[in-house]
């Protein structure tokens, strides 16, 4: 299924679309069963966004694989697109439509393209996601609240409260009140029993 920004452009995209070997061109009024959805763009806008999510909502499953050609695509968008099913995206600037073509049949393969920066944003999201989780469960392992698991590993490696404010763009006396909650939480004398007892839990 392919749609367009305008109707100039998707007639001339399905048109090529209809004349390659590989590819069946699905009707946008028809039922949301095609193998992959394509957009082709001059932005991707709030508007197009809310396409996506409503065609997410809409698959009997999972979102069905989506290419995506337009100018930019911006961090936040990206993150979101891909929760709807984006599985390719193309810069429209420097795409051709036999590159869309690639795109498509890859994603009908269950494979994805993306162009080296967003494949960067996804390394990062996905770097800060696994942390943020793996952190959520150190604190329920530990029975610390996340900053305080930051706070004693960041003394276990021989920070002092000065520095730690620093790199959390804290007070120091920020970090001594976490430090002071860690104690109390852990039941331990002070901080160093709290980072002992911490490391001997697996904590960090």
């Amino acid at each position: 299924m392919l749609r367009a920004s305008d109707a100039i452009l998707e007639h001339a995209a399905t048109a090529y679309l209809q004349s390659c070997s590989r590819i069946d061109v699905a009707s946008p009024e028809g039922p949301p069963a095609a193998d992959v959805s394509v957009l082709l763009l001059n932005t991707l806008d709030d508007e197009w966004m809310r396409v996506l999510r409503q065609d997410a909502a809409r698959a009997p499953g999972p979102p069905v694989p989506v290419v995506v050609m337009a100018d930019r695509i911006t961090e936040r968008q990206l993150a979101l697109a891909i929760e709807y099913g984006l599985t390719s995206f193309l810069y429209r600037g420097h795409s051709n439509l036999d590159q869309l073509v690639d795109a498509i049949v890859k994603a009908s393969a269950g494979r994805s393209h993306m162009p080296d920066d967003l494949l960067g944003h996804l390394i990062a999201e996905l770097g800060y996601r696994q942390r943020q989780q793996t952190l959520t469960d150190l604190a329920k392992k530990g029975g610390l609240l996340m900053r305080e698991i930051e706070v004693l590993r960041m003394l276990s490696e021989g920070l002092n409260t000065v520095e730690i404010a620093d790199r959390m763009s804290y007070s120091e006396r920020t970090i001594k009140g976490i430090i002071h909650d860690a104690v109390k939480r852990l039941k331990v004398k002070n901080r160093t029993q709290a980072v002992a007892y911490a490391i001997r839990v697996g904590i960090f």
